[in-house]
């Protein structure tokens, strides 16, 4: 089966279409990226169902973002399950108040089913037309399905060899732009904070930026950023291992977040809050966190959201932030 990408940058007027007739390289470590390029698609855990793909493109073009039949259809959600999030809410956030962890994110989906079935490239240049601040791509492959996503958030990128390499740490939301609560100041300096401390083992000339309001579709989030240089003997592969997935899609430690979501959480995120983008294609990379997405399959489509837990968190602030973070994609859909 063929695997195809298109993928939008952020303020760009134009796409990038990679097709490739062959299987997608199947790696078992962020580290194995070292001298690759292509265009990778990261689960939020590596496993034999989700596995690390590197696609190679046969061809590669760039089009211009015009989406001209926006189609309106009527969809219905299949399976808001609020009882599945109180029982996941409860047990992530008993941790939390046992001091167990600093920080957790908590994530859930829904089932949309469309009145017709969607066609994918459509959806993608709607979302074009509806996000141009955020990285938008829609990716297809045999091992990982179809999925699309408009999202905010850098993992990690380069615009050319000699620049310098670019992350942020991205986390608290709000629907109006305003101060900040407690909460989120605090939600966000732990990503930060722990984003820093993994550049350290890594990087030379680490910039932290002062935290600043980033808009992202209808929200806003708290976001500082990072410009660093790699050490001499590292490489980005090693940065990317260190740093996925950050505390603004897992948690604080990473490892025991990580495992305890991957036990507990109602459902298999997959490739939700994994990462995607170009790695060393002409001379650049921009792999962004794979949120505000959701999943392809025939005339359903299954969306995912997330928020992060702290010891304060209340379930039902918590629910509405989800509910504010699927109509990103509810918005491509309807």
């Amino acid at each position: 089966m063929s695997s195809f990408v298109a993928y939008r940058l952020p303020e760009a007027k134009d796409y990038v279409y990679i097709r490739s007739q062959k299987a997608p390289i199947v790696l078992s470590t962020y580290t194995e990226l070292v001298g690759k390029e292509g265009f990778v698609v990261a689960p939020f855990a590596i496993s034999e169902s989700t596995p690390l793909l590197l696609i190679q493109a046969d061809s590669i073009d760039t089009k211009t973002c015009f989406a001209d039949n926006l189609i309106a259809r009527r969809i219905k959600k299949e399976n808001e399950d609020p009882l599945s999030y109180h029982s996941d809410f409860e047990n992530f956030h008993a941790e939390l108040l046992n001091h167990h962890f600093q920080k957790i994110v908590l994530s859930r989906h829904v089932d949309v089913k469309c009145d017709t079935t969607p066609n994918p490239m459509h959806l993608f240049l709607k979302a074009c037309a509806l996000y141009p601040h955020q990285f938008i791509c829609l990716v297809s492959t045999e091992q990982s399905g179809t999925w699309l996503m408009a999202t905010p958030e850098i993992l990690v990128e380069q615009q050319d060899k000699e620049s310098p390499w670019h992350t942020m740490a991205l986390a608290g939301t709000m629907r109006k732009d305003g101060p900040w609560d407690e909460k989120d100041c605090r939600e966000q300096e732990y990503v930060a904070d722990y984003i820093e401390q993994c550049l350290a083992d890594y990087a030379t000339d680490i910039y932290r930026s002062q935290p600043y309001t980033r808009k992202a579709a209808t929200l806003y989030h708290r976001c500082s950023d990072f410009e660093f240089r790699l050490k001499d003997g590292v490489s980005i592969g090693n940065v990317i291992s260190a740093l996925h997935p950050t505390p603004a899609v897992c948690g604080i430690p990473k490892h025991e977040t990580q495992a305890f979501i991957m036990r507990n959480e109602s459902h298999d995120r997959e490739y939700y809050s994994g990462f995607c983008g170009p790695l060393h294609l002409n001379g650049s990379s921009h792999l962004f966190v794979s949120l505000r997405c959701m999943k392809l399959v025939g005339e359903r489509c299954r969306l995912f959201s997330g928020g992060g837990l702290l010891d304060q968190s209340d379930e039902k602030h918590e629910w509405r932030e989800t509910e504010y973070k699927l109509n990103t994609m509810m918005d491509v859909l309807r």
